[in-house]
């Protein structure tokens, strides 16, 4: 008996595991390339961080919404910004 609960016991764990690293794959941000981000995007970001240099684009999500995430270096300080499809920041982040 013990062993049929200790076998259950293992096998459940590693199903959880299984699914939450699937789940954490799933929400890895894809690497873009400047011409895939929306012009209305690329504006906004623009707008906001005109010294930007090393500009990154990742396609991602934020709240189950498309976003478009900008990693980027101003004033010698790393950054990340995610903006939607309409150009409209979603969230501004200092990267440590």
């Amino acid at each position: 008996m013990k062993r049929i609960f200790f076998s259950l016991v293992i096998c459940l764990s590693l199903l959880t595991v299984l699914s939450c690293n699937n789940e954490a794959e799933n929400r890895d941000d894809k690497p873009l390339s400047e011409s895939d981000v929306p012009p209305t995007v690329k504006t906004a970001f623009s707008a906001k961080y005109s010294t930007a240099t090393d500009v990154e684009w990742e396609d991602s999500k934020e709240d189950s919404i498309q976003t478009y995430k900008a990693k980027f270096t101003i004033d010698g300080k790393k950054m990340k910004a995610e903006f939607d499809g309409t150009g409209k920041l979603v969230k501004e982040e200092a990267d440590n």
